[in-house]
């Protein structure tokens, strides 16, 4: 196949193979699978009854996987693909789709950056075989950091430093991490009382101007006199705004519950992204967020104890819904029990908040509100963890109210922990894949062993059971 008659395509139908020859049926002999969303070279010149040939993008060795497909589980549209990808304890999100990278949080580490290099270097890889001009940089439009713990954002900061991305927007909650020198409340700003005699915490993060001044002030530094984890963040987001690889840096939060839906904007067409949470104390003036306190503390006659650090920081994470097409995703940081009911009284329910595929709220912890679980009705959930003796995360509780609380007969739960295989010698990472073509979801996680015609567990929403058509 020459590279010059090569065209780009996607694959848009789930349970999509590759196979030797034109015609041929899963389960023929030599049939390769392919995930829906999955890039394709096809040569438009052996078109012939529906079918084509085609290839896959190279490897790593620079090998391809050849065959043929019919022409009509292609899309020369980018379908979505979602990559909840292994960092160990914490978060990392990739997200893909036509003329769109979106990223939602970046773990604690190097993990997610080598994960993003090897995906700029598949796709240079890809336009190699096509003959096409290998890309220099690769562009980010929008980068959310649901809140600063380190096992959400700081492994951006490696990402941020790197001249190949260049990025449209970084969003956050607007509560930076202070350092040992600076005298803030709950080390993320400063507390003010409510009438219902809880309290509420200052946002001091805002745009590049309010980042830079962070800085100066010196409120960033360790006892020792160096910048603090999220202080070298922030000074890698300035210098990346001042090469000209960011464009801007802004707080993110929702005022009205009742007003007009708050959409991201530039994440090209196929993707919405609509901000719940978190919310602000007050619809105007000077934005606070709630602050909360750890639910053991909470009793009948104490029903406001003081607010813990911890609770505050998890419990304003960024909410974001995805609508796809038909299908909605929902990502939720590390909102905690008293944060999930606090969203359950100010939007009377959790309308909006029910998603077919949801990113389980901090990896699993036994702190979430049943209420919360409920309103999301998912047919899959995702838990993003790792072998860590201080949490031990996803706990038993979360995974069976996920799933008891889950669409269908057989509803799924996926584990980046419980992916990830070692035995092989060296790790395998456990990166969950959401795939979708705007009307169905299809999630898919690496065998322990693939064979050569099948790579992934792969299971379409709803997953109706494996033998479901023998019983039908």
């Amino acid at each position: 196949m020459g590279a010059n008659m090569d065209s780009i395509f996607y694959v848009a139908e789930p349970g999509s193979f590759l196979f030797k020859k034109a015609g041929q049926s899963v389960g023929a002999s030599g049939s390769q699978q392919l995930l829906l969303g999955g890039r394709l070279h096809v040569d438009m010149a052996t078109a012939v009854n529906g079918w084509v040939k085609a290839s896959t993008i190279p490897d790593k060795k620079s090998k391809t996987r050849s065959g043929f497909i019919e022409l009509s589980r292609l899309s020369a549209r980018e379908q979505l693909k979602v990559f909840y990808t292994d960092v160990g304890q914490g978060d990392a999100t990739l997200i893909e789709a036509e003329g769109a990278i979106v990223i939602i949080d970046g773990g604690p580490n190097r993990g997610f950056s080598d994960r993003l290099n090897q995906r700029l270097a598949s796709l240079r890889r890809a336009d190699k075989a096509l003959g096409l001009p290998a890309r220099d940089t690769l562009h980010i439009n929008a980068v959310i950091i649901s809140h600063f713990d380190k096992d959400h954002y700081n492994g951006l900061t490696r990402v941020l430093n790197n001249s190949d991305y260049t990025f449209g927007t970084i969003y956050h909650n607007g509560l930076p991490r202070y350092g040992e020198p600076a005298d803030k409340d709950l080390n993320l700003g400063a507390l003010s009382p409510l009438p219902d005699t809880s309290k509420s915490i200052s946002t001091d993060l805002r745009g590049l101007d309010s980042a830079q001044a962070l800085l100066d002030s010196d409120e960033l530094l360790t006892a020792d006199g160096n910048l603090n984890m999220f202080g070298k963040f922030l000074d890698a987001a300035i210098k990346a705004a001042g090469e000209g690889r960011l464009d801007d840096f802004k707080l993110l939060v929702k005022r009205r519950v009742d007003g007009p839906a708050v959409i991201l904007p530039d994440t090209g067409d196929d993707l919405e992204f609509e901000v719940l949470a978190p919310l602000t104390t007050t619809t105007g003036g000077p934005i606070r967020l709630q602050a909360f306190p750890d639910p053991h503390d909470v009793t009948a006659t104490n029903p406001h104890p003081s607010p813990s650090e911890s609770h505050t920081i998890n419990g304003n994470s960024v909410v974001l819904r995805l609508t796809y097409g038909d299908m909605n995703f929902l990502f939720g940081g590390d909102l905690n029990q008293p944060a999930q009911k606090y969203l359950a009284a100010r939007y009377a329910g959790l309308d909006g908040f029910a998603a077919d595929v949801n990113k389980a709220c901090h990896h699993g912890s036994s702190d979430f509100d049943l209420d919360y679980v409920k309103a999301i009705n998912p047919h899959a959930t995702v838990f993003s963890s790792g072998d860590s003796g201080s949490y031990d995360h996803p706990l038993p509780d979360a995974m069976g109210a996920a799933a008891k609380h889950s669409q269908g007969e057989i509803p799924l739960v996926f584990s980046t922990e419980l992916a990830r295989e070692t035995g092989s010698g060296g790790i395998k990472f456990g990166h969950i894949n959401a795939r979708s073509n705007g009307h169905v979801v299809v999630m898919a996680q690496k065998k322990e062993i693939p064979s050569a015609a099948k790579t992934w567990y792969s299971f379409a929403l709803p997953f109706a059971g494996l033998f479901h058509d023998d019983h039908g």
